[in-house]
């Protein structure tokens, strides 16, 4: 009844979660290649620009825990060239865990509007 080809092809879930997963290891990898190519941490900003959203939120967490837990400043010095990728990264799956929420209030949205419709009809 089916064709083959279309039996195995993966299903939707693991479509975005390997989407999920390639966009995450992609700003990592443009996060740590802007760090070894530049050799500056504030040399470039396409993994913010790629992860922007949640780059910004990452960073007002971290500013926020750093500011209740010490200095209020975050570390500085040679160590912290590789902070900033990490921030990106945070920042990519920040953007994941949103568009993940935003998805499942949809479906749920949609799940709960179909059962009020059969319910009127009843």
């Amino acid at each position: 009844m089916f064709n083959n080809a279309f039996m195995s092809f993966p299903r939707p879930r693991v479509l975005t979660q390997c989407a999920a997963v390639a966009y995450v290891g992609s700003v990592a990898v443009l996060g740590l290649v802007d760090v070894l190519a530049e050799g500056s941490p504030g040399g470039s900003a396409a993994p913010y620009v790629v992860a922007f959203p949640g780059s910004a939120v990452a960073a007002v967490l971290l500013q926020l825990a750093s500011s209740l837990l010490g200095s209020g400043e975050p570390p500085a010095g040679e160590g912290a060239a590789l902070g900033f990728p990490v921030l990106a990264v945070a920042g990519a799956l920040v953007n994941v865990s949103m568009l993940w929420a935003a998805v499942s209030f949809a479906r749920l949205c949609v799940r709960e509007c179909r059962a009020a419709r059969r319910a009127r009809r009843a």
